[in-house]
């Protein structure tokens, strides 16, 4: 057998990957015919290299649908309190999910979503940090802000409803509702500015937060 094949054959790896796409599948068919979903400005994410997707965060179905609307793998900051218990902290690697910290500056975190996008990779993030109501947007955290600004790359903002209503924060089980996903144009971080970097961390994730309001406030008047 080739040798040079054998370097770079992994049975994790592979095994990882059969996971992801054989799960996604099985996710996009149920959320295709008993969600009904329907996905607007996919393309504006790039079919190669980096990219940041920003996406509101309603719900625990919010990972799943993000993964199915997007045609590439992608990677998912998740709070570390999951990955505690260990049997379920190794099946959320297998979908690429990596642990962050939500009560301080977890500067790991960021570091190994800064190399995964310098590595030209997809990574999902929910500037909010924590599940809203679906109604009201809450403030973004700066960190999505500082991973832009340190990566150079786009940050694609996603706009989702409907997960909210199939699955609200105190459910135990899924109830039937449609799902609709809309993208935006890729947003970039400017030039640094000497003495304004902390206040441009905090404006540029603000930002974020309006244009994913925006696609909000379209979505509601109908425009999906």
């Amino acid at each position: 057998m080739n040798s040079a094949f054998l370097l770079g054959f992994s049975v994790e790896k592979a095994m990882q990957v059969a996971i992801y796409r054989g799960s996604r599948l099985f996710c996009l068919v149920i959320a295709k015919v008993i969600f009904r979903l329907r996905v607007n400005g996919a393309e504006y994410v790039p079919r190669l290299g980096a990219a940041i997707v920003a996406a509101n965060h309603t719900s625990f179905l919010d990972p799943i649908i993000v993964a199915v609307a997007i045609r590439r793998p992608v990677h998912f900051m998740a709070k570390e309190e999951l990955f505690r218990f260990r049997p379920f902290g190794w099946l959320l690697r297998q979908y690429q999910v990596f642990p962050v910290s939500r009560r301080r500056t977890d500067l790991q975190a960021m570091k190994r979503a800064i190399s995964l996008l310098q590595r030209g990779e997809v990574v999902v993030i929910f500037p909010e940090g924590t599940r809203g109501d679906g109604d009201q947007l809450r403030p973004a955290r700066p960190g999505i802000g500082l991973i832009a600004a340190r990566s150079k790359a786009p940050v694609i903002p996603m706009l989702h409803r409907g997960t909210e209503k199939i699955l609200p924060r105190d459910a135990w089980f899924p109830k039937p509702h449609q799902v609709l996903v809309k993208f935006g144009e890729p947003v970039y971080f400017a030039e640094e500015r000497p003495g304004e970097w902390q206040e441009q961390i905090v404006r540029f994730s603000q930002t974020i937060m309006d244009r994913i309001a925006a696609l909000k406030a379209g979505s509601e008047g109908g425009v999906v």
